[in-house]
């Protein structure tokens, strides 16, 4: 009697064994990290991942991994984000006397206009400036619309009030270029700041704008231009600082201007826009505006782009913690076929010594 129980007892705890084993391999996987796609920057690294415990788990921000797009590296400024460093509205210790005004809906539009007004000169071949002579006409140069996600970057950076591009201001969807600028409130203006960027197109090099080259040191820099008109670039978002600084024994008031551009500009190799007649090579669904007639639009692709930047904007700020990757089912045919004997065998045992 007792040799039966002892025979029960192995046989059942050997059943629980085997459909706890069993289990495992129906829904559980090892995860191997060198195969993970990062979700945040959409490219193959398990930064996020590393990055999961040394940051902030409820600011989504904490979490982005910017792409060093001049380096061509992935992943290198992970929790360094504008959003992440600087989470909450003060001003940095550089800030002195600092004035915060927001662009109204009209002051927004006009800086709209005057990107896309600069673009369309350069779009439709009438930019007779440049180091080798008048830049060519842009097949494929779009229209940019207001993004209020960019500009909140870049407010929060311009609150810091130093004259540098932030480390990291990517978005999930794609990376994000900048322009900066500053100078005296009493002489400078949003306007003024713009065509200072756009000016920078004397020194560009028209030969490049099929593969865009940093500039090599010691040479003027054209990249305020080049992002500016960078074809691909669609969405912008600018932000101000106002704050005082002391020169001469007197104080001025200075204002940092700050644009942020995505996707960004200025990728080493690659086309700044396409050669080619105005709206002959625009993505599906757009073409030529009546606002601005070299350039591609229409309220179809902008639509979409705009509902699904949208919601992805609305899901990322909506998550408080970012959920680790989930555990896949498992399809080895090797492995179920071993669960499988397995249990046969277990439930061959408890018919035997029944």
């Amino acid at each position: 009697m007792l040799k039966m129980y002892i025979y029960r007892f192995i046989s059942i705890k050997t059943l629980y064994l085997i459909i706890f084993y069993f289990s495992k391999l129906i829904f559980c996987k090892n995860i191997d990290l060198s195969d993970l796609k990062n979700i945040l920057t959409r490219k193959s690294s398990k930064s996020w991942l590393d990055n999961w415990n040394t940051t902030n788990s409820n600011n989504p921000y904490c979490h982005l991994c910017c792409i060093n797009i001049v380096a061509e590296t992935i992943g290198k400024h992970c929790g360094s984000h504008t959003l992440c460093k600087y989470p909450t509205n003060h001003t940095g210790p550089a800030c002195k006397g600092y004035i915060q005004i927001g662009f109204s809906k009209a002051e927004r539009d006009v800086i709209l206009d005057a990107h896309n007004t600069l673009r369309n000169i350069v779009a439709s071949g009438l930019e007779k400036r440049g180091s080798l002579g008048p830049q060519p006409q842009a097949a494929n140069m779009r229209i940019l619309e207001w993004n209020n996600e960019l500009a909140n970057i870049a407010e929060r950076w311009a609150a810091q009030c130093i004259y540098s591009h932030d480390i990291c201001r990517d978005l999930e969807r794609f990376p994000v270029g900048q322009n900066i600028a500053h100078g005296n409130l009493a002489t400078n203006n949003e306007l003024s700041f713009i065509k200072t960027w756009y000016d920078e197109v004397q020194y560009f090099n028209k030969s490049e704008v099929e593969h865009f080259k940093l500039p090599s040191q010691g040479n003027h820099i054209s990249s305020g231009y080049t992002q500016l008109i960078w074809a691909d670039t669609y969405q912008i978002g600018c932000a101000r600082a106002i704050f005082q600084r002391l020169s001469d024994a007197q104080v001025n008031y200075r204002e940092h201007f700050i644009c942020n551009y995505g996707p960004s500009g200025n990728i080493p190799n690659q086309p700044v826009y396409v050669i080619g007649l105005p709206c002959s090579a625009c993505q599906e669904g757009t073409s030529c505006t009546l606002d601005y007639p070299s350039l591609c639009g229409g309220e179809s692709i902008n639509r979409r782009d705009e509902q699904i930047e949208s919601d992805e904007g609305i899901k990322l700020k909506e998550v408080k913690k970012l959920k680790k990757p989930k555990i896949q089912q498992i399809k080895s045919g090797q492995n179920l076929l071993h669960a499988y004997f397995m249990l046969l065998f277990s439930f061959t045992i408890i018919y035997v010594f029944y």
